[in-house]
């Protein structure tokens, strides 16, 4: 009896290596690891957004005026609006640009003459970061997040946000002054790769943006763009 028992473990061993492998199987098991990695920029977005919109009106006191400046929106301030428990990516830096109509140029903090406040003004919440090696593409063409960051992309993030990766623009991309009126070579490739959208060479020339985003040296960037 002993010997037939060992014999029917053998054959159930044998028979378990000739199983197939489930189609969806990486979606089952990489796709959610890299929605967590998403996930993390995402909800620090969002808390910087929850930041700025009690930083005006009907928050503020004055219709005309923001309370918020250009610059980092610091780590204290995008504390307050965390969920509990969340532990923040130092990686990813939350950022307020207000730049001029043609978004070519970004004002600097100014306490007493907040350029924010200028009605004619761009202003834009930008949350960015780099993409970890574990999620970038094996691709020697093209420098770009992998298939499973993409899917996971495509689950979390909805249709119409600008949130995607870095990349260069073409030549038409370049001269296309509707959607592009800064005439950035950058170019935010979101989740279908369908919508155009361009990131605003204020904010590609910005020095905290480019020490951490830079195509130029291959510092490719997973980037969140909200209007306020």
């Amino acid at each position: 009896m002993y010997i037939w028992v060992i014999l029917a473990t053998f054959l159930a061993m044998l028979a378990s290596y000739s199983l197939a492998i489930r189609p969806d199987m990486r979606s089952i098991t990489v796709e959610p690891v890299a929605e967590a990695v998403l996930g993390k920029i995402i909800v620090q977005h969002e808390a910087a957004k929850s930041y700025v919109k009690y930083k005006k009106f009907p928050y503020s006191a004055d219709k005309k005026k923001v309370e918020y400046q250009v610059g980092v929106v610091s780590e204290d301030d995008l504390k307050k609006e965390l969920p509990f428990g969340f532990i923040m990516n130092n990686d990813y830096v939350s950022q307020i640009f207000c730049m001029d109509p043609t978004f070519s140029e970004a004002y600097s903090h100014n306490p007493t003459n907040n350029p924010c406040d200028l009605i004619t003004n761009r202003r834009l919440l930008i949350t960015y970061g780099p993409i970890p090696p574990r999620w970038m593409s094996l691709s020697a063409e093209m420098q770009r997040p992998n298939l499973d960051l993409m899917n996971a992309m495509r689950s979390i993030v909805n249709v119409g946000e600008k949130f995607g990766y870095m990349a260069l623009a073409d030549a038409e991309g370049i001269a296309n002054t509707e959607d592009n009126p800064s005439g950035s070579n950058v170019r935010l490739v979101d989740r279908d790769g369908v919508r155009v959208n361009f990131v605003p060479k204020a904010i590609v020339n910005d020095v905290t943006f480019k020490s951490k985003c830079d195509l130029s040296s291959n510092k490719i960037c997973m980037i969140y763009v909200s209007n306020i």
